[in-house]
């Protein structure tokens, strides 16, 4: 909760940069796919004069062949002047595929599901924010690598059936984080985003099918894993960057930043796709 006595009580809806997800090499399996930015909904008491400062968090890069992919940025909703925050946490990066070889997934608002071989390593969620990865699939064909975890449900883990991201959860009528579904090998599909933004696996063994789907920026969706492929490398998808919504009732605004729209006469709604300050009237 933030700030103290208020004129207006806002809905607030802050959503992390979704995870990176994982690359693979020539003939390695599947990438992990990237965790979905943490998602935080709350209501926030907005003090007349007083200035919020909003940090949106981008996406985490995807892992090119055998190099790691990169978490996703934190997302922000501060109080100017004072410590009082809320703070999504940025998804983790999906693990590399390539029979449990590092990099592995991270931890984050959701976690990276683990490359194919990565029998135990998987990225945790962040309580009350999102879901875990999950670990990779066996080094059996198709070595699919494992989706990441969302907002609303945890990855699939890879194994004969394609490794799904976790599902997203729905805010203000728009599903949000994701996660990244991971890759698999050969002309084998890799994994459906899950709802909410996430990135698809790679989809076949050659350039640029085989790289992972990015996630839908502004929905914080973990970017979908790599195919392993029969030449060269494979990209993990990039997680998609985050976003910041603040909704109160009424028909005229009360503070001004971020794009204002309104909604059925009943809501005014100030989102933020890049950083800036909400300024009280």
């Amino acid at each position: 909760m933030l700030g103290a006595s208020s004129s207006t009580t806002a809905d607030v809806l802050v959503v992390a940069g979704g995870g990176g997800g994982g690359g693979a090499d020539l003939s390695s399996a599947g990438g992990g796919g990237g965790g979905a930015g943490g998602a935080v909904y709350t209501s926030v008491n907005l003090t007349p004069g007083a200035t919020y400062v909003i940090e949106v968090g981008a996406g985490g890069a995807g892992g090119p062949g055998n190099t790691g992919a990169t978490s996703g940025s934190d997302s922000t909703m501060k109080l100017s002047g004072t410590s009082v925050t809320t703070d999504a946490v940025g998804g983790g990066r999906g693990g590399r595929g390539g029979g449990g070889v590092p990099p592995g997934p991270l931890d984050g608002g959701s976690g990276g599901g683990g490359g194919g071989g990565q029998l135990t390593n998987k990225g945790l969620g962040t309580v009350g924010q999102g879901n875990d990865g999950a670990v990779g699939g066996n080094n059996l064909f198709p070595y699919r690598g494992a989706g990441g975890g969302g907002a609303g449900g945890v990855g699939v883990s890879g194994g004969s059936a394609a490794a799904t991201g976790g599902a997203g959860t729905s805010y203000f009528s728009t599903n949000y984080a994701g996660g990244g579904g991971g890759g698999a090998f050969g002309n084998n599909s890799g994994g459906a985003g899950g709802t909410g933004g996430g990135g698809s696996g790679g989809t076949g063994a050659t350039s640029p099918t085989c790289n992972g789907s990015p996630g839908t920026d502004y929905l914080g969706g973990g970017g979908g894993g790599g195919n392993g492929t029969t030449s060269g490398t494979s990209t993990g998808g990039k997680g998609g960057d985050g976003v910041v919504v603040i909704r109160y009732p009424g028909t005229v605004a009360v503070a001004t930043g971020g794009t204002i729209t309104y909604t059925g006469g009943v809501y005014v709604r100030h989102t933020f796709t890049t950083s800036g300050s909400l300024v009280m009237n």
